[in-house]
C-alpha cells in the first residue's frame, strides 16, 4: 500500500510503491459552451430513452414468456429499430451514443444472470423433489 512520508496510507492505493516514491493526480474540469451543454444534454437524454426503450422491449418480452426468475435470454434488437420509432431521435446524435445504451444493457442482462439468476437456480434445485 502507497504510504505518505509521515507513514499514513494514501486512499485508493492498494499496490506497495518503491521506497521514496509518492502518488499525485491531476484534477481537470471541462466548463462547456452554452451550446456545447444543449448538445451534450439533448446527447444523454437521447441515450437513456434508448436505454429506457431496451428495459421496456425487455419487460414485455418477459411478460409474453411468463419468466419466473431464471437466466434471462433476450435478442436485443438494434437502437435503429428504436431510433425510427422517434422523430427527436434522429441522426444529429453519434451512434456512439445510441450504441453505448446498448452495450450497458447487454452488460446490465449478462451481470443479471451471472450473479442472480445463478443463485436463483441453485437456491430453486434444492426444493425440487427428486
Amino acid at each position: 500500500m502507497a504510504t505518505r512520508e509521515d507513514g499514513t496510507h494514501i486512499k485508493g492505493t492498494k499496490k506497495s510503491l518503491p521506497d521514496g516514491w509518492t502518488t499525485s493526480g491531476f484534477r481537470f474540469a471541462i466548463v462547456p459552451t452554452e451550446e456545447q451543454a444543449t448538445r451534450l444534454e439533448q446527447a444523454f437524454g437521447c441515450e437513456r430513452k434508448v436505454y429506457n426503450e431496451y428495459i421496456a422491449g425487455l419487460y414485455e418480452y418477459l411478460e409474453g414468456i411468463g419468466f419466473a426468475g431464471s437466466f434471462i435470454r433476450y435478442q436485443v434488437p438494434s437502437y435503429t429499430t428504436i431510433t425510427a420509432q422517434y422523430d427527436y431521435l434522429d441522426k444529429s446524435n453519434d451512434s456512439f451514443v445510441y450504441n453505448d445504451a446498448k452495450m450497458r444493457f447487454q452488460a446490465a442482462t449478462q451481470k443479471y444472470n451471472e450473479e442472480y439468476a445463478k443463485s436463483l437456480c441453485s437456491i430453486k434445485s434444492l426444493y425440487v423433489k427428486k
